[in-house]
């Protein structure tokens, strides 16, 4: 995540002190950051624990399994202490007018990403004939700290995956 200097940087500790959503921030030339690989960010920031990314990536057909579909999520550490964290992955169906989770899945990982510092949740598709509507929910507790409420939710998704 880039961040702009001077009057932005005032903004984002601003944002970052409250615990609201960071914004996307403009390069250089004037183009919102690529967020095609975690499909929406938010930076949180509580008394103590300074600040971190929840992150996520929308939900997916698996590259390793075939018939799976998959949800990613992880954490970034912006600063303060370096500690784990207890990541939980819930992926979910559209159901009617809700959503229903299909599965729910935690580790406890350090900060960064990739295959051993994330939690995944797995789903086997029945066939791959029928369309559903896929989301998953995101949420990150610091090893020894209080926690607040906030969960990431990645962009729905259209799939051909039966439940």
């Amino acid at each position: 995540m880039r961040i702009r200097t001077g009057v932005a940087s005032a903004a984002l500790a601003g944002l970052l002190a409250v615990g609201m959503a960071v914004p996307a921030q403009a390069d250089s030339a004037g183009t919102a950051q690529d967020r095609s690989t975690y499909s929406g960010e938010s930076a949180r920031a509580a008394t103590g624990i300074g600040a971190f990314q929840t992150l996520g990536d929308r939900v997916h057909y698996s590259h390793t399994v075939q018939g799976n579909i998959n949800a990613h999520g992880w954490w970034k550490l912006l600063r303060g202490p370096r500690t784990k964290a207890k990541v939980t992955v819930w992926l979910q169906v559209k159901s009617g007018s809700g959503w229903k989770t299909l599965k729910k899945n935690d580790k406890t990982v350090w900060p960064g990403g990739g295959s051993n510092k994330r939690t995944a949740a797995a789903w086997k598709c029945t066939n791959l004939i029928q369309k559903h509507t896929f989301r998953s929910i995101i949420d990150v507790d610091l090893v020894g700290y209080p926690d607040d409420a906030y969960k990431k939710i990645t962009d729905p998704q259209t799939l051909y995956c039966g439940t």
